[in-house]
């Protein structure tokens, strides 16, 4: 956690800035690169609790159910929603909800609600189906469909290294996914498709997000998109008769446990503070940094499960890195070009 004070002023650093820095001020302030860094510590746990709440909860107790993809996906947002709400209350930031206008904002914060309910119901079932290296490098392809989001709908301009980069990292995440294919065959086929269909939608939820954190803070856009998010879930539980009889019944303690923490730790500290992120750098280069998820949640699963992933894996994962890193420095020198730019012009 943060020292009380390096805690930003609520009226001001949870607010949006604007991606034009002026060139008297520093480019990608230094605590945006500790949260991310700190993103992607929480985020790392979050397969690692998905699959303690589903398939692997057995380990805990023989006679537990697992629960539901859907169920799981649920609960972590509604307490997620609950959590951001609460932040906005704490840090005093209420009255940044009067900034959300109804026929402005809100068709595409419940399209970015869609989207994440998507990728958190497609992404629990991918983890159900096939081992966690596979589904968690499968999913941040989001890269490369958050460049082409970017590129068509924010009007963003990519350089042919931006291109490169995207594509380094995106055949790195291939490689990975092929590793599974070397170690098990076409068993987990199925979990890689839903794993794909997380990151396309999970990439729309970061580019849509890149769009409205440049004027809404960051806690009243969470908290409405959770909740919408939240909402489409519950829509889809109580539709299936599957998911319906256990939403509560058929749950224990154990599984509110790992609930909580999936919405305290990868939500509230993780998804939360790549938002906070999106007011300071673009959509893809969040994305692509969020890949750091993957070493983590790899080795974690090594750890808790003794998932060992085959060793043309680990080649793939070299390539995210040097990907991750590019991106950044690119990033940062982009930045920089601007602020000349305005420097000169002044």
């Amino acid at each position: 956690m943060l020292d009380q004070e390096e805690l930003p002023e609520p009226d001001k650093e949870l607010s949006p800035k604007p991606l034009q820095i002026e060139a008297d001020k520093k480019l990608i302030p230094k605590h945006v690169y500790f949260l991310i860094a700190l993103a992607m510590v929480m985020t790392s746990f979050a397969s690692i609790l998905i699959r303690y709440a589903g398939i692997d909860i057995v380990r805990i107790d023989v006679n537990l159910v697992p629960a539901d993809a859907s169920v799981i996906a649920f609960w972590r947002l509604l307490f997620a929603t609950i959590g951001m709400f609460l932040g906005a209350v704490f840090t005093r930031n209420l009255k940044e909800f009067k900034k959300v206008e109804l026929k402005k904002d809100m068709p595409l914060l419940t399209l970015s609600g869609l989207a994440l309910a998507i990728h958190f119901a497609t992404w629990n079932i991918s983890l159900q189906m096939t081992n966690v290296a596979s589904s968690i490098t499968i999913v941040y392809l989001m890269p490369l469909f958050a460049l082409l989001l970017s590129v068509i709908f924010l009007k963003d301009k990519v350089s042919w290294k931006q291109v490169f980069v995207v594509v380094l990292t995106v055949a790195g995440a291939i490689t990975v996914g092929l590793s599974d294919l070397l170690t098990v065959g076409l068993g987990n086929l199925y979990g890689d498709l839903f794993a794909l269909a997380g990151g396309i939608s999970g990439a729309v939820y970061f580019v849509i997000g890149r769009k409205k954190r440049e004027r809404l803070d960051i806690f009243s856009y969470a908290t409405i998109v959770y909740g919408i998010c939240t909402i489409f879930l519950l829509i889809y539980v109580l539709s299936n008769p599957l998911t319906r009889p256990v939403i509560i019944t058929g749950l224990s303690w154990h599984h509110f446990l790992f609930f909580l923490l999936l919405a305290i730790g990868p939500s509230c500290l993780g998804h939360t503070l790549y938002n906070y992120s999106l007011g300071f750098v673009r959509a893809p280069v969040i994305t692509v940094t969020a890949l750091g998820e993957m070493f983590g949640a790899t080795l974690l699963a090594i750890l808790f499960f003794t998932e060992i992933p085959h060793w043309s894996a680990f080649i793939g994962m070299a390539l995210v890195a040097a990907g991750i890193v590019v991106t950044v420095i690119l990033e940062n020198k982009s930045l920089k070009e601007q602020a000349n730019e305005q420097k000169n012009t002044s």
